[in-house]
């Protein structure tokens, strides 16, 4: 029986909360434009997460009024950096790798290579595409009131996306370039293609 994988929602949060006090909708979208492009978040755990949080007084939350709207804000304590220290020391755990593609290349001969052409081709503008929202993200980021040590640091995590954006993109031209070059080869060895009209 396998041992569950112990959560990293709450570090995720705090992680967060260690820049700045943030709303639970707050929390959300930083998440998307910051760590969501290489962790993803079940948001269904995010408020939970907040409650365990504040229960384990790693967390606090207080309420604002703005504009005549109440808010719910969610600051670190003391306990919850010191908790994030010793999380940051740890060696990150190793993640599942589940790539679908690359399952569909491995078995690939049972399918239409048409079928495998479409999926490199799709493979190859998913990549492009990354690399232009990456770019954005890294302009975005560039905006963000921080200091240069956290720049750098937000920096390096883009550069990593960018860099796999770039080898996939790589990949996937050359794999097509290579079932082009094999298909114009199997061609060229048919004895019937060889013989021509009779």
């Amino acid at each position: 029986m396998s041992t569950p994988r112990p959560a990293r929602t709450p570090w995720v949060v705090l992680g967060l909360l260690a820049h700045e006090p943030m709303t639970g909708y707050e929390i959300k979208a930083t998440i998307e434009r910051t760590v969501g492009h290489f962790w993803q978040e079940s948001y269904g755990q995010l408020y939970p997460t907040l409650a365990r949080l504040r229960a384990d007084g790693l967390a606090t939350v207080r309420d604002e009024r703005v504009g005549g709207r109440q808010r719910k804000v969610h600051a670190i304590t003391d306990a919850g950096r010191d908790a994030l220290r010793r999380w940051l020391a740890e060696p990150p755990q190793a993640s599942a790798v589940r790539n679908e593609l690359l399952l569909k290349v491995f078995f690939a001969n049972h399918g239409a290579r048409g079928d495998l052409e479409r999926h490199l081709g799709d493979a190859l503008a998913a990549a492009r595409g990354q690399r232009a929202a990456l770019e954005a993200i890294r302009a975005a980021v560039a905006q963000e009131d921080a200091g240069p040590e956290e720049h750098r640091v937000w920096d390096l995590t883009v550069d990593l996306g960018l860099r796999q954006a770039d080898a996939t993109a790589a990949w996937a031209t050359d794999a097509l370039a290579a079932l082009v070059a094999r298909a114009t080869h199997a061609a060229d060895a048919d004895p019937a293609t060889e013989r021509g009209p009779a």
